[in-house]
């Protein structure tokens, strides 16, 4: 026969385990997954350089270039996000091997980082599988909310998916859908600039066709960004068709607004824009 006293305390454990359980898991999380920006970089030139490892110090000079004003984020299931002003928006992915950090870049080239301090805010990070003619490559890196507005990670894999190429062509209510993905991300980074206070943006980071002037907006096919953006579809046939859906939500300007800011101008002739999609 059952002792309801008994049965009463072993519920009772048991509830304590699986909080301690819970409480776990959440305490494994791994402090690695956070935004990272690049504040400093510095490079040593190796004392054992030889005249044969210059080929091999240009490489990592230039390394050291392309990380210049980056930012890099980790995120859960070893997903990645990178941008700097040297190089567009692109996801990768990134493991962890003891104190050894691989980042990999755009699908490309996988970088060895030696972690040497980490701490909530700051991570240092020194190239590694370097020689010994080799010099040394540092990155100081602080954690940035600066992609971050609310709820919404401009660096996001999940805010990003309208920049991922199609396997095939897509339908028209695809492509609607991928200007309209386009214009919500370009409100939510301008609402971000808005709330830094930022005295800049980034079109890198954007990457979209439109032309950004002083109280205006034009649209464009041919301009560096609208070229990259042009290969987020399966083809320019399908970017021509998302193109014409940004036109016509521009012609709903019939009045730019106006504000303190460019940025803050910006926002709201978005904001205007976006309105097209709802009728």
């Amino acid at each position: 026969m059952n002792n309801p006293l008994w049965l009463a305390k072993a519920k009772t454990y048991f509830l304590i385990f699986a909080v301690g359980l819970v409480m776990m898991q959440c305490g494994k999380s791994d402090p690695l997954v956070a935004t990272w920006k690049i504040i400093k970089i510095n490079y040593q030139p190796s004392p054992l350089a030889t005249p044969e490892a210059f080929l091999r110090d240009e490489q990592i000079k230039a390394m050291q270039s392309g990380f210049q004003n980056s930012t890099f984020a980790l995120y859960e299931g070893q997903r990645s996000a990178f941008f700097s002003t040297e190089m567009p928006y692109r996801q990768g992915t990134w493991s962890i091997d003891g104190n050894r950090l691989s980042l990999q870049i755009g699908g490309r080239t996988t970088f060895p980082f030696d972690i040497v301090e980490q701490n909530e805010n700051t991570l240092i990070l020194v190239l590694a599988e370097v020689g010994a003619t080799d010099g040394e490559l540092t990155l100081t890196c602080q954690r940035s909310e600066q992609y971050i507005y609310g709820e919404v990670d401009l660096l996001a894999p999940e805010q990003n998916e309208w920049r991922v190429k199609p396997k095939q062509r897509q339908t028209e209510t695809q492509i609607r859908q991928r200007a309209i993905a386009q214009l919500d991300y370009l409100i939510h980074y301008f609402e971000c600039v808005k709330k830094n206070k930022q005295t800049y943006f980034e079109t890198g980071l954007v990457g979209s066709p439109f032309i950004f002037y002083a109280h205006g907006l034009g649209l464009s096919k041919e301009s560096p960004s609208a070229k990259r953006w042009q290969r987020y579809f399966y083809d320019r046939q399908d970017a021509n068709r998302a193109f014409d859906y940004l036109k016509k939500s521009i012609k709903t300007l019939d009045k730019y607004p106006k504000a303190d800011t460019f940025t803050e101008e910006y926002l709201l002739a978005f904001k205007k824009m976006r309105t097209y999609f709802d009728q």
